[in-house]
């Protein structure tokens, strides 16, 4: 396992002109304060996560005056990692599922970017020098994580792949749907528990036909999703006879085009769409009907704000779980007296109460109020006094597939601990070792293969 987790190290090194692995671990050091800047807990296998905590609202339009970028706090994807690390608790909890193993994680923020998502997945895979590992028989220091848990978007999965695919590391995606991801001999370690664009496209067109809508305006963010996602929707629409008014891919400034088709189908993710929307609210355009991708059909948020503009709109959701029993009761069980040294939970419990944590590592706020001056919390705030998309189940999508996700590598550990020598599915019948397995074997076990 050591020398697999340092094989992106020593790629690192390669590029800088180290010529030594030892010396690279001897004078390498993180900069900033990693320890607080997750979720951790420690375990015999440790399953790494990113999740797209901040995001960056690119605003372009006329109602913006200028491009810029805002930095935004999604609650949402705080649930989905406190999804992985429930479903990784309840693990622990059962008889019946990897019972002589520990299960821990380590979950980052990837911030829906690209630079942040490489540096915190090579943090994951090398481990952090601060954390020693617990019970290592070889006085190996790092804690690392031999298969990850993200991302959310499909060109940040991409990059994710390229970079640490060569090193059969598996990533096991929970929202990434672009249908180029399903090339296995490409993307080798790749699985995901989120339906390919493929099956979307094909539905889309079908409904865009069936109501007679054969002259389409057809937009998308500019990433690798929207310009697979389109391409097959070109591709398909053919055999309906669905035509495309026009294809345009954003940040850019919204055109008179536009107002050629009324109808408008949008491949975006939530924090686009809303940039979007307030430039035709700004503008005001009405009458436009809306067909969405799965990215952004079921965002509260978008709803919530502008509910008149999408009335009418149409889409297809990711499958819905009714309950995960136990759930909301993790979610609203965090007191602002065990909170305040997770960067995470002090920041959203600040920006969902307006207020400070007594020793807070959180150092900004998102309201635009300067942080200093917040009054400082009373300690009886409550979860339940107040609606935040973090604990609201009722629409557990992406939250499902983060669950089954983590469930998936549970299963493939545990084929791996039943497996019988002579009889299992590396070379000459043998079997992998659940305490100490390379990261590939992973993706051959049969609950894995996607």
């Amino acid at each position: 396992m050591a020398s697999a987790a340092t094989k992106p190290l020593m790629l690192l090194c390669l590029f800088v002109g180290e010529c030594s692995l030892a010396a690279a671990l001897d004078t390498c050091r993180f900069l900033g304060d990693e320890k607080t800047n997750s979720l951790y807990e420690n375990g015999d296998i440790v399953i790494g996560g990113l999740f797209p905590l901040h995001y960056n609202r690119i605003c372009v339009f006329v109602v913006c005056n200028e491009r810029f970028f805002t930095c935004s706090f999604s609650s949402r994807a705080l649930r989905w990692m406190q999804t992985m690390a429930f479903a990784i608790k309840e693990i622990n909890e059962r008889s019946d599922l990897l019972p002589r193993l520990r299960l821990g994680f380590d979950i980052r923020d990837s911030c829906d970017d690209i630079p942040v998502s490489l540096r915190a997945s090579l943090l994951l895979v090398n481990g952090h020098p601060e954390r020693p590992r617990v019970n290592s028989e070889n006085g190996d220091r790092e804690t690392v994580s031999s298969v990850i848990i993200g991302d959310a978007a499909s060109g940040i999965s991409m990059t994710l792949l390229r970079s640490l695919g060569s090193f059969q590391i598996p990533l096991v995606s929970y929202f990434a749907s672009c249908s180029c991801l399903s090339n296995q001999r490409e993307f080798p370690s790749f699985m995901r528990t989120m339906p390919s664009d493929a099956f979307q496209i094909r539905a889309l067109v079908r409904l865009v036909s069936y109501f007679g809508w054969t002259w389409v305006g057809v937009i998308g963010v500019e990433s690798d999703y929207a310009r697979f996602a389109i391409q097959l929707f070109l591709q398909e629409s053919v055999q309906y006879g669905v035509c495309a008014a026009y294809t345009h891919f954003y940040p850019v400034s919204l055109n008179q085009q536009m107002s050629s088709s009324r109808v408008i189908i949008n491949f975006s993710g939530e924090s686009e769409m809303q940039s979007i929307l307030q430039e035709i609210q700004h503008r005001n355009i009405t009458g436009l009907q809306w067909i969405a991708s799965e990215a952004w059909s079921t965002a509260s948020s978008l709803w919530a704000e502008f509910g008149g503009l999408l009335t009418g709109t149409l889409g297809f959701a990711i499958r819905r779980a009714d309950v995960i029993p136990g759930l909301k009761q993790h979610l609203i069980s965090i007191r602002p007296s065990h909170i305040h040294k997770s960067a995470f939970l002090a920041e959203f419990w600040e920006e969902t109460f307006n207020c400070r944590l007594n020793g807070s590592v959180n150092t900004h706020s998102h309201s635009g109020d300067p942080y200093p001056d917040r009054k400082p919390c009373k300690g009886t705030e409550d979860l339940l006094d107040v609606y935040t998309s973090y604990s609201d189940v009722t629409q557990l999508r992406v939250s499902y597939n983060v669950y089954k996700a983590v469930y998936l590598v549970a299963h493939a550990l545990q084929d791996m601990s039943e497996c019988i020598s002579g009889q299992g599915p590396f070379s000459n019948g043998t079997c992998g070792d659940p305490k100490s397995f390379q990261p590939w074997q992973v993706r051959m076990c049969p609950h894995s293969v996607l």
